[in-house]
């Protein structure tokens, strides 16, 4: 009783952490300058990084104006606002500022699921590798399979390559694709159990683009 008292006193004592308005205030006047429209986002992860956290991919193979507008009531916004190099349109990720977690959706073999959820973080290394219609992609670590769903939200690659070394992780990577792709693209789609190291000199000079 005494050590479980002692706890609840030594925690009522702890401070909680808080943004604090100096600095953001600060960076509000230096970075406003230099990113223009885009520091409303940036400043959004600054203050909100939780909102991050659970954020919601729609999956544009399944696609449900039902789903979007239930997004909309709940106060969720799309991720990714203002000018930006790459930003398909067919790529469509919802965050709020309010933490919360969606309710995750069960995998149902030959039924596809209308949306993933992510931390929307995962998806700045898919928009960095700007993947263009055609082109040979690899995703060399791919699983649990959120980016290799991504990059496939963004564009139809020539050559896709899903690759995982891990038995558990790639399990898991083959039932999202199943989850998410369709049959005709999916069978397009190669999964590999390889050792990163040795794809280079198995396909040489074949992918324009590589997730690492």
């Amino acid at each position: 009783f005494f050590i479980s008292l002692k706890l609840k006193n030594e925690t009522k004592g702890k401070l909680q952490k808080q943004i604090c308005q100096v600095i953001l205030d600060h960076f509000e006047k230096q970075y406003a300058t230099e990113l223009g429209d885009t520091w409303t986002s940036v400043r959004d992860v600054l203050a909100y990084p939780l909102c991050w956290q659970y954020a919601i991919l729609l999956n544009k193979f399944s696609q449900s104006a039902e789903l979007e507008d239930t997004l909309s009531v709940r106060g969720y916004h799309p991720a990714f606002q203002g000018p930006l190099p790459y930003l398909p349109a067919s790529l469509k990720c919802y965050i709020r500022r309010t933490p919360g977690r969606f309710p995750a959706q069960k995998h149902q073999a030959g039924k596809l699921k209308e949306y993933y959820l992510l931390n929307a973080a995962s998806l700045l290394p898919v928009l960095a590798l700007e993947v263009k219609a055609g082109e040979n992609v690899l995703d060399l670590c791919a699983a649990p399979g959120g980016k290799s769903v991504a990059i496939l939200q963004c564009a139809s690659p020539g050559q896709f390559h899903c690759n995982e070394y891990d038995d558990l992780r790639l399990r898991w990577l083959k039932q999202t694709m199943e989850s998410f792709i369709p049959d005709p693209l999916i069978k397009l789609i190669t999964v590999s159990k390889l050792d990163g190291r040795q794809i280079g000199d198995l396909k040489p000079e074949l992918y324009d683009k590589v997730m690492l």
